[in-house]
């Protein structure tokens, strides 16, 4: 069986990603989910009521966004798509006027939200720094548990990698752990980790609940240079 990278181009598409993404999220568990895409309530459509939002917050970001382009990798003989992939191209420099506070609305209002909307501002706090330039992003990258070490991974890396070098710019990733193996084998280098940690002082006990729920998440801000060409003590890091 071989696996296809073809665009996202309906939104029928986007029910089964996002459902694909979920559970790449959850195997191994990834915190960040739960900031970004939280399953809320308790009641037995929680998970599938929360999934709804985020699909549908998610398509409607990407519609809204013209450097977004969403890819699938698909499983050639069965249909099914196996992995995800967004990329955004940003001809000019996205990040002219700084960063804007990312206010995490899709939360409740009250602690939840203020827990999010911190680890949202902390997860993009090296775009302004480092990525304040023309360039290509990987934004979102994933691959369902059942259908890992099979090449989607990298097959979902080729299009953004391509494009980097049609129009000769930087390529960042902000990487979880689990990626950065997969990305630096694609001349991706580790340039600086940070983490999702929010902070306050005397925190309440739904704070502290939260922090329980979603621990400090490590990331890696990886970045491949232009054309993938690097020289040792003469390629300057962004």
């Amino acid at each position: 069986m071989g696996l296809l990278l073809q665009p996202i181009k309906s939104d029928d598409d986007f029910k089964e990603l996002i459902e694909c993404e979920w559970t790449a999220y959850e195997t191994p568990y990834n915190g960040f989910k739960e900031i970004y895409c939280p399953t809320l309530g308790t009641g037995p459509n929680a998970r599938e009521d929360s999934m709804k939002e985020c699909r549908e917050r998610q398509l409607a970001d990407h519609k809204g966004d013209a450097t977004s382009h969403w890819f699938k990798a698909v499983d050639s003989n069965s249909g099914q798509i196996v992995g995800g992939a967004q990329w955004n191209v940003y001809q000019e420099n996205p990040y002219v006027n700084g960063l804007d506070h990312i206010e995490a609305t899709w939360w409740p209002e009250g602690e939840g939200r203020r827990f999010a909307s911190m680890g949202m501002d902390q997860w993009f706090s090296p775009r302004g720094k480092r990525m304040n330039k023309p360039h290509v992003l990987l934004a979102i990258c994933f691959v369902h548990p059942a259908h890992r070490r099979r090449g989607a991974g990298s097959l979902l890396l080729k299009w953004g990698m391509q494009k980097a070098d049609e129009l000769d710019l930087d390529t960042f990733i902000e990487a979880a752990q689990p990626g950065i193996p997969l990305y630096s084998s694609h001349g991706f280098r580790e340039v600086e980790e940070y983490w999702i940690d929010p902070k306050v002082e005397n925190p309440s006990d739904e704070w502290k609940q939260l922090k329980e729920k979603i621990p400090p998440i490590p990331w890696m801000f990886m970045w491949r240079p232009k054309q993938g060409r690097y020289e040792e003590d003469k390629t300057v890091p962004p």
